[in-house]
């Protein structure tokens, strides 16, 4: 997307539930107006998806994460070595003095992906023979909240706030696993930073109908993540919750991270008034509306 362009996009690599074959497993790309490229997310299978894609991880301007899962996570390690240690076209790697690309997550995710990329990511020379100094802040630049709302039933923030290099984005603290931190995200799409209006993008996370009612004034589209099967502890949207929707809701809501079987719901998806997100699929955030 170039720099002149007037909205804000997102592109689906993987639109796949955490065991697809068909459909990839999650990372999605938003390009902001400035043409600046963030991830959200970045599964085990983001390295082949942006590769097939024509992207390199050097065009990559940051990483978004929602919650520490393999099929959300597992890509980062890649992508911390290879920016870390390669030199594309004119991004120079970090280590040798070039750009950090960024990171942004609420406190309480962060904390548990590097307990996932540590045993990896750890093992850098301080220069002093100490080989095991590296944290995150070698990788990457982690940025910190601009605001925060305080913990309510878990001991971690219940949202924070990130503004940086043009992205605004709250993650809010969602029902996935229990006791597990995890967020969805409201990414501001106004360019005024007095616009409230936001694309909402679900993590993971099972149906909250209340709260996606109240926001769906100044949602131009939501991301829900969405499964067919209803299993005892339910952690993510299952289909019979997400159809209960007020209309409204509904009619903005694209269903992502799916089974592979898909299709064999596909009739009463679309029925309900549903988009079905794909790989390769691209929306307008700021219009709600399917681009590619």
């Amino acid at each position: 997307m170039s720099a002149s362009s007037q909205t804000i996009s997102l592109r689906l690599f993987g639109a796949g539930g955490a065991f697809s074959r068909r459909y990839g497993t999650t990372c999605s790309m938003v390009t902001l107006r400035d043409g600046k490229r963030w991830l959200i997310d970045c599964g085990r299978q983001a390295p082949d998806q942006l590769y097939a894609a024509g992207y390199a991880w050097h065009d990559i301007h940051g990483q978004i994460i929602t919650h520490c899962h393999g099929d959300h996570v597992f890509g980062l390690e890649d992508f911390a070595f290879v920016r870390y240690f390669e030199t594309h076209a004119e991004v120079m790697a970090s280590s040798r003095g070039g750009p950090l690309p960024k990171y942004v997550s609420h406190s309480a995710v962060r904390d548990e992906v590097w307990e996932t990329l540590a045993p990896s990511l750890r093992y850098v020379q301080d220069g002093r023979g100490n080989l095991r100094s590296g944290t995150l802040q070698h990788f990457f630049q982690v940025i910190p909240p601009a605001a925060v709302e305080p913990p309510r039933k878990n001991p971690w923030n219940h949202a924070e706030a990130f503004e940086v290099d043009g992205l605004r984005v709250v993650t809010r603290e969602n029902e996935h696993v229990p006791g597990k931190p995890s967020c969805a995200l409201e990414l501001h799409v106004g360019e005024d930073p007095r616009d409230p209006r936001i694309a909402w993008w679900s993590g993971d996370g099972v149906v909250d109908p209340a709260f996606l009612h109240s926001i769906e004034p100044r949602t131009s589209i939501f991301f829900h993540d969405c499964t067919f099967i209803d299993y005892p502890g339910q952690v993510h949207g299952f289909f019979d919750r997400l159809e209960a929707l007020p209309e409204a809701v509904r009619r903005k809501l694209v269903i992502m991270h799916h089974e592979d079987n898909l299709e064999l719901y596909r009739p009463r998806v679309e029925a309900a008034g549903f988009r079905i997100a794909l790989p390769g699929h691209v929306f307008d955030l700021v219009a709600g509306q399917q681009m590619l």
